[in-house]
């Protein structure tokens, strides 16, 4: 049983993703309708494309038969061949208005929709995130959306002209004569079998195709992202021959892709021909009785020659939809998820500092135990150090705090309140944070500082890198604040990077300092600087500190060890009795 091309278009997820995308679309019905007037304009000008030929060749051939070629026959032909010029200047015009239009309305679309996608995930919940590889929500923002914008304008405008162009070529047609329309439409029915065959093949080829293309992508981001392990493994040509072995098998299936692809239109051009032949032959002998007429038969064949065409695009419109189905879900499931509401609640204000954790349990997705009655106090402008052992929960202590994960049971509380009832939009302006991994921008060194406060001025930029001792740092690149980092500051070294995010901390207007084990990984005399740092960003300010070990290098007020989730001890000056405490260095 023969198959519709739009056998695996989901339809009611294509109508989900126009009505989910309509901010998108909103903003174009100008340019569509121009678009939709544009393409009615070309498809007339298409059917008028042979009849200036047509009036000339009647005209010559009865005049020829009557003797004479006089002022009418040559009034006639002159006019044809004025008329031929305008149409295909007309055809030319129309069709570059219709490219830039189309073009024009893509952009947009583009844009608008990638925006949209964009924006919705970054106000997706953190739980979200950490079940997601990066790459694979690249590849939504970047090939899926592009799959969907073919499918909401693209194609839908390539359809609309094929099957307008194909239905005024039919009724112009079998208005001329509808027995020679009738033999013209004859190779119709092996076109209809060998398309859709043809367009399964192309589908499976070209989904083999995109899946490994993608595999090869990722093998490229991953080999590159680490860098460092495969130089220093001597695994460059390890890693280039896995790459290439990925590259070669989507290149495989894109050779297969494009052999299907010409097979179609080896099918077409056979089945074209075959038309012609026919109306040929049959316009020939209706033409010799007078039946048509010489420019009857030249407007019939003409006409063959584009009839089947639109069938072949239609049918690939139906491979594509197929797989701009497939992106659509793809982003729709991302769309689906509920996002962070940050405008619910009071505004928060520019808080004292005093941290309390009451019961706090908090588990992860998964069933992993982060903390399991954590209850503990932290005094506003007191520096607290976190400590213990791997896994205790002191990081999920600054997640809370930011509000990036939400308690399972308990309280957490600021200055005394809830900080359940404050905005996330304003609440979170009121923490300043340093994470553990180095998280920089490939910008320049200003734009990395200033994130942590746009409107800041160059007074305030420059004093934030004094107090985070970076200024001297800066002095030796060669453009200053405007010296180029590379992605995830690969320029700098682990000191002088995790310098440079407590400096974006300093800018920042917020009285409570969150830092994640900001000396990890770092030498003896790079750990100093950074600790310096740390300790004169912290003056003024409520203080958490979370670190594995080197405790007294924050002089902090309060010491908080966790172990299973819980407080195990709590120290405040002197640190002495926390020496048995500590983990040993590694």
């Amino acid at each position: 049983m023969r198959q519709s091309p739009f056998k695996d278009v989901s339809f009611s997820t294509l109508r989900e993703a126009a009505r989910v995308f309509r901010p998108a679309i909103s903003g174009q019905r100008r340019h569509l309708w121009a678009a939709i007037a544009l393409t009615l304009s070309l498809t007339a000008v298409k059917l008028l494309q042979p009849w200036p030929l047509k009036f000339v060749l009647d005209t010559v051939v009865r005049r020829g038969s009557e003797g004479s070629f006089g002022l009418s026959a040559r009034g006639t032909v002159a006019a044809a061949a004025v008329l031929t010029v305008a149409v295909a200047a007309f055809h030319g015009i129309l069709n570059l208005r219709l490219a830039k239009r189309g073009a024009q309305v893509a952009r947009d679309l583009t844009v608008g929709i990638r925006r949209q996608v964009f924006e919705h995930l970054h106000r997706l919940a953190m739980p979200f995130h950490g079940g997601q590889r990066t790459g694979e929500l690249l590849t939504r923002i970047m090939g899926d959306v592009n799959l969907v914008r073919d499918t909401l304008f693209t194609l839908w405008m390539r359809v609309l002209e094929a099957v307008l162009l194909f239905v005024a070529m039919a009724v112009v047609m079998f208005v001329i004569d509808p027995v020679l329309a009738l033999v013209a439409f004859l190779p119709l029915p092996g076109i209809a079998v060998a398309l859709p065959r043809s367009s399964r093949k192309l589908k499976e080829a070209t989904r083999k195709q995109r899946r490994k293309q993608g595999q090869a992508a990722a093998r490229a981001a991953e080999s590159l992202r680490q860098i460092h392990l495969v130089k220093a493994y001597a695994a460059e040509g390890r890693a280039t021959e896995e790459f290439a072995r990925d590259s070669r098998a989507g290149e495989r299936a894109g050779v297969q892709a494009a052999r299907i692809a010409a097979e179609m239109d080896r099918v077409t051009n056979i089945l074209t021909g075959l038309g012609l032949a026919v109306v040929l032959v049959v316009g020939a002998r209706r033409a010799f009785v007078g039946a048509v007429t010489v420019g009857d038969l030249v407007i019939f064949l003409t006409y063959v020659r584009r009839l089947y065409r639109p069938l072949a695009t239609v049918s690939e419109a139906g491979v594509r939809t197929g797989r701009a189905t497939a992106g659509a879900e793809r982003l729709l499931e991302v769309l689906r998820e509920p996002p962070e509401d940050t405008s619910v609640g009071l505004a928060a204000p520019q808080f004292e500092g005093t941290i309390q954790f009451e019961n706090v349990h908090f588990t992860y997705e998964g069933g992993a135990h982060a903390l399991n009655g954590a209850s503990f106090a932290v005094p506003a402008g007191a520096v607290a150090v976190l400590t213990g052992p791997n896994g205790a929960g002191k990081s999920t202590v600054l997640s809370l705090l930011l509000r990036l994960v939400e308690p399972t049971n308990g309280e957490v509380l600021i200055d005394g309140e809830p900080i359940q009832q404050f905005q996330l939009s304003s609440y979170r302006l009121r923490f300043a944070y340093v994470p553990q991994q180095v998280q920089l921008f490939g910008a320049t060194v200003r734009e990395n500082i200033l994130y942590g406060r746009p409107d800041a001025n160059e007074d305030q930029l420059r004093e934030a890198a004094r107090i985070a001792l970076l200024d001297d740092v800066v002095a030796r690149l060669p453009n200053g604040y405007d010296a180029l980092l590379g992605e995830g500051g690969e320029t700098l070294s682990g000191g002088e990077a995790r310098r440079l995010m407590i400096a974006r901390a300093a800018l920042r207007d917020a009285r409570v300092l969150l830092l994640d084990e900001p000396l990890a990984g770092l030498d003896p005399e790079a750990r100093e600087v950074v600790a310096r740092a740390v300790k004169q960003v912290a003056a003024g300010r409520t203080t958490v500190v979370v670190s594995h070990e080197a405790v007294a290098d924050f002089d902090p007020d309060v010491v908080l060890r966790l172990e299973e989730g819980r407080l195990a001890d709590r120290a405040e000056r002197p640190l002495a009795d926390m020496a048995s405490h500590a983990p040993p260095s590694p």
